[in-house]
């Protein structure tokens, strides 16, 4: 499928940026191209919308089968138990909302351990391994599809690393701005291809994961995908570890190999960057509706 216009901006006009190898299932060559007027980046031509869960079937993709063993994915899971305990910090601050709604929830880590602390949890997972994971382990409601979710809203939605995966970017987001309450907030964190070390590894940076990423985000397309859909970026937040795993991924994609300490400075390198500019490697986009 390839698209003719931006997915943010409408416009006609963007060029080629990179071309990236797909390192976890296909070994298939995508090009990014970028938007030269919002400069949203996205992947073009991309498998048909039918296609593409084929290239999540490896039991190295962690979210969904929470099976993988390997070095990198051993220091995901340890990395996970950090997370889920300030994210769930992050979505409660100066709030009594108890009303959940993690949008690509996976095998349900952050579901189930708010679950835990007294929130009613939902969750939306395509993939039916991971589904039936989550559900099985937390004992939650997880819908299939966010279409199917009617007469709902929630305190809080949360996209995990899920927006830059949705093929209809504004129809979800119209979606999500109607399951979410007046008061509510939206958190999405998405890879920012403008991260210190992103521009580092180029075409070997781990989070263009392509054909999955179908979308790559600045902060100024990020913006104006969200005003565009009726709402309005509040604050960023920085994911700090985020760097470190993607710089042992990056390097084991350019190189074959972890790189342990190089990739432990280039995080660090990273983050003081980002501490600098506001350009982490990912960032948590709070949001809420326009009034």
């Amino acid at each position: 499928m390839r698209l003719t216009e931006c997915p943010v901006c409408s416009s006609r006009e963007f060029k080629e940026v990179l071309q990236v190898k797909d390192q976890l299932v296909s070994n298939e060559v995508f090009t990014i191209t970028e938007c030269t007027n919002c400069t949203l980046r996205f992947t073009n031509p991309r498998p048909e919308n039918e296609e593409l869960g084929g290239y999540y079937e490896s039991e190295d993709y962690i979210s969904h089968t929470n099976e993988g063993n390997s070095i990198i994915n051993r220091l995901y899971k340890i990395a996970r138990s950090f997370t889920l305990r300030s994210k769930r910090k992050l979505i409660q601050k100066d709030s009594g909302a108890k009303k959940l709604l993690d949008i690509g929830c996976g095998t349900g880590h952050f579901i189930s351990y708010c679950s835990e602390n007294n929130w009613e949890c939902y969750g939306v997972e395509p993939d039916a391994k991971a589904r039936n994971i989550a559900e099985e382990n937390g004992n939650l409601k997880i819908f299939a599809e966010l279409d199917e979710i009617e007469n709902q809203q929630f305190d809080r939605i949360t996209l995990w690393h899920v927006l830059e995966h949705l093929p209809d970017l504004k129809g979800s987001l119209q979606t999500i701005s109607r399951l979410l309450k007046d008061d509510g907030k939206l958190f999405v964190a998405v890879p920012n291809y403008t991260a210190q070390e992103a521009k580092k590894f180029a075409e070997h940076w781990a989070a263009y994961d392509v054909p999955r990423h179908l979308y790559h985000f600045n902060q100024e397309a990020m913006n104006l995908l969200i005003n565009k859909s009726g709402m309005i970026v509040e604050k960023t937040h920085p994911m700090w570890l985020d760097s470190f795993y993607i710089s042992l991924l990056s390097n084991e994609h350019k190189y074959g190999q972890h790189k342990l300490f190089n990739s432990f400075i280039t995080g660090l390198l990273s983050n003081i960057y980002g501490n600098r500019t506001g350009d982490f490697s990912s960032l948590i986009y709070q949001i809420s509706k326009t009034r």
